[in-house]
């Protein structure tokens, strides 16, 4: 048999024991192994996507925030960081997934997906 202590949030965090068969505590266990490939996202409640898109605004009016609106800096003409001469531009800017697929061309497709 396992025994653990656990906090029961059903009674306002009470500490309990629970005992179970070895079979049972690895079976629990199992459950939260994510298959590969899989991320896990630890954003809930409040923080989690969806609530933001959907309740972040009424949130807000009821705590009377105004919500910060995000501004595009003007472009600073930028020297090379090795050599300090030459005026470096902004092409293209990419989000946090990184250049679309059409911009990876055909060479780097096929690589994206072997692991």
């Amino acid at each position: 048999n396992v025994t653990f202590d656990y906090k029961d949030y059903k009674q306002n965090g009470f500490k309990k024991q629970m005992i179970l068969t070895h079979q049972e505590f690895i079976r629990r266990f199992a459950i939260h192994i994510l298959p590969k490939g899989f991320v896990k996202i630890r954003h809930y409640g409040f923080l989690s996507s969806t609530w933001k898109r959907q309740k972040l605004g009424v949130l807000q009016s009821k705590l009377q925030v105004q919500p910060t609106v995000k501004t595009a800096r003007a472009t600073k003409i930028r020297k090379c960081q090795c050599c300090k001469t030459g005026n470096l531009h902004t092409i293209l800017i990419f989000d946090k997934r990184g250049p679309p697929e059409w911009f990876l061309g055909d060479s780097q497709k096929a690589n994206v997906y072997k692991n």
